[in-house]
C-alpha cells in the first residue's frame, strides 16, 4: 500500500525558532535574532508573553522579497549591528526561519563577514547561529539545538573554564520546564550537593520570571553565568532530565570530555522525583536531606487523602513528550486511569517509556498512546475514548468545552489563564500541587454536576454519597 502524508490541521507543536528563544533566554545576558521575515518574531514574542506574561523582546533581521530573491546577507548584519547598538547583549543566539533556510543563506559566512566588518563593536561578544527551519520538528528539537550550540560555542572557546577537575555536577534539561519548576530544581541540587557544586542549564528562573525592580531593564539579569557554562567540560558527573528526547548537550559533553553521565526523566510524580533525588544524593555521597524525606511522606499522605476521589478517574493527557510521560507516571501511581497518552512529537523511545511505566504500576490499563499528531486527530480520539479529564496545555480547552469535561491546565502554552511561569510540577512539592489540583477539579466538576440535578425544595439534601464515601 503507498504511503500517504495528510494535511496537518491545528498542529500541538510550535516551530522550531520558539524552542530556541527559550533555551537562549536562559542562558546570561543574551538576545535572540530570528533570521527571517518580521511576522516570525512578532509571532513569537506574542506567544511568549502570553504565557510568560513577561516583555519577551526578540530582534528579526526583516526580511522582505528583495531578501527572498538577492539574499538575506545584508537584512541580518543590519539586524545584529542594530541589536548590539540597542541592547549591548554578551550573547546573541541568530536562529534561523523557513524563508531563511529555504532560500539557502549561509549563515556562518555572513556572521564570519559581520564579526570583520564591525570588529569595533563586536569585540568579544559571543554570536551562536543555529539551524531551525519552521518546516520540520518542533519547538522541542530547536529547544535542544540550541542548547547543544550554546555548550558547544562555550565549551570550545580557548580558554574557557578553569582547566581544573571542579567536581560539581551538570544538570542539562532537555525540555522546557516553567520557571517555579526551576527554581525548585535549584533549591534541591542547593540543599542536597551544595549550592556551587552545581550547574543548570538552561535556567529561566529568573529571565522569564523577573521581579519588578522600578529600573526599565533592556535584558532581564539571570540565567546560566557564562564562565559556569564554559566550565561545565570540567565536571565530576552530569545529569539529563528528559529520556524520550536525544539530548545533544549531555551526549557531546560526555563523548568530548568523558563526563560520566545518565538520563532521568523529569522527576514529576513520587517514582520519578524519588530516581532524581537519589541519583543527586549517590553523586554528592551524603544521605537524602530530612526536609526531603518528610516533603516525601506529606506527599504520600496527600495521595491517601486523594485517593477515594482519583482512583479510576479516566483521563487523556497530552503536550511535551517528557511532560507527558512525567504526569502519565503520576497519574497511574495514584489510580487514576489514563485512556489517552498524547506526545505533540514524534520523540525515540516514547511510546516503549509510556507502556514500560504503565506495565510497571496498572498492567491492566487500556491505554491509547498517540505520537506526532495534530489537535484534529487528537479531537477525535479525545471523543472516540471519552475521557472524564484532560490534563494538558490551552489548547485543549475548545475539546474539552465541547465535550463537557474539566481540563487542568500545564505545560505550554498556558494563554488563557495567569500563572503559567508559577505553576510547579516538579519534585515532591510539585507532585503535591498537582495532585490537590487534580482533586480539587474533580471536586468542583462533581459539585457543579450535583447543583444541577438539586431542585429548590431539595437543595440542603445530603450530598451524593457515592462520590463523598463515608470516612473509615
Amino acid at each position: 500500500m503507498t504511503d500517504r502524508s495528510y494535511a496537518t490541521v491545528n498542529p500541538c507543536i510550535m516551530c522550531q525558532p520558539i524552542g530556541s528563544v527559550m533555551a537562549f533566554k536562559g542562558i546570561e545576558n543574551s538576545m535572540v535574532l530570528l533570521h527571517g521575515s518580521q511576522g516570525c518574531s512578532t509571532y513569537m514574542r506574542l506567544h511568549l508573553a502570553h504565557h510568560f506574561r513577561e516583555p519577551v523582546d526578540i530582534g528579526s533581521s526583516s526580511l522582505s522579497e528583495k531578501g527572498a530573491v538577492y539574499g538575506g546577507s545584508e537584512n541580518l548584519k543590519k539586524g545584529l549591528k542594530n541589536l548590539i547598538l540597542r541592547y549591548d547583549p554578551k550573547v546573541i543566539g541568530v536562529s534561523t526561519t523557513c524563508l531563511a533556510e529555504t532560500i539557502g543563506d549561509d549563515v556562518n559566512r555572513i556572521i564570519a563577514e559581520f564579526k570583520e566588518e564591525e570588529e569595533e563593536i563586536v569585540n568579544d561578544r559571543i554570536i551562536i547561529p543555529v539551524s531551525t527551519p519552521s518546516y520540520e520538528d518542533s519547538h522541542n528539537s530547536g529547544y535542544i539545538k540550541a542548547v547543544e550550540a550554546i555548550v558547544k560555542e562555550f565549551t570550545a572557546t580557548e580558554g574557557s573554564g578553569s582547566d581544573i577537575f571542579n567536581n560539581k555536577l551538570n544538570v542539562v534539561l532537555s525540555e522546557n520546564v516553567s520557571p517555579e519548576d526551576t527554581r525548585e530544581l535549584r533549591r534541591i541540587l542547593s540543599d542536597i550537593i551544595g549550592p556551587n557544586s552545581f550547574i543548570l542549564l538552561p535556567d529561566i528562573s529568573e529571565t522569564f520570571d523577573a521581579p519588578i525592580t522600578g529600573e526599565l531593564q533592556k535584558i532581564f539579569p539571570g540565567g546560566t553565568l557564562h564562565s559556569d557554562i564554559a566550565d561545565m567540560k570540567n565536571s565530576a558527573a552530569m545529569i539529563g532530565l528528559g529520556i524520550t528526547n536525544a539530548n545533544r548537550a549531555v551526549s557531546y559533553l560526555e563523548q568530548t570530555f568523558d563526563i560520566p553521565s545518565q538520563n532521568l526523566p523529569l522527576p514529576i510524580g513520587l517514582e520519578y522525583t524519588d530516581r532524581f533525588v537519589a541519583s543527586v544524593s549517590m553523586i554528592a555521597g551524603t544521605d537524602v536531606p530530612e526536609t526531603y524525606q518528610k516533603e516525601r511522606g506529606r506527599l504520600i499522605d496527600a495521595m491517601v487523602d486523594a485517593h477515594k476521589y482519583v482512583y479510576g478517574m479516566k483521563v487523556a493527557i497530552y503536550g511535551d513528550p517528557d511532560n507527558v510521560l512525567g504526569i502519565l507516571s503520576l497519574a497511574l501511581e495514584n489510580g487514576m486511569h489514563p485512556i489517552l497518552v498524547v506526545s505533540s512529537s514524534k520523540s525515540p523511545g516514547f511510546t516503549e517509556y509510556a507502556m514500560e511505566r504503565v506495565a510497571q504500576v496498572k498492567p491492566d490499563c487500556d491505554v491509547t498512546i498517540l505520537e506526532d499528531v495534530d489537535f484534529d486527530a487528537f479531537n477525535d480520539a479525545v471523543k472516540k475514548v471519552k475521557p472524564e479529564m484532560l490534563i494538558g496545555n490551552s489548547n485543549g480547552k475548545y475539546i474539552a468545552k465541547e465535550m463537557g469535561i474539566p481540563l487542568v491546565r500545564v505545560g505550554f502554552p498556558i494563554h488563557d489563564r495567569v500563572g503559567a511561569q508559577r505553576i510547579l510540577s516538579l519534585g515532591y512539592l510539585g507532585a503535591m500541587s498537582m495532585l490537590d489540583r487534580v482533586t480539587n477539579t474533580i471536586l468542583e466538576t462533581q459539585e457543579d454536576k450535583l447543583a444541577e440535578k438539586w431542585s429548590e425544595p431539595d437543595r440542603y439534601a445530603p450530598l451524593d454519597r457515592e462520590f463523598y464515601p463515608a470516612e473509615a
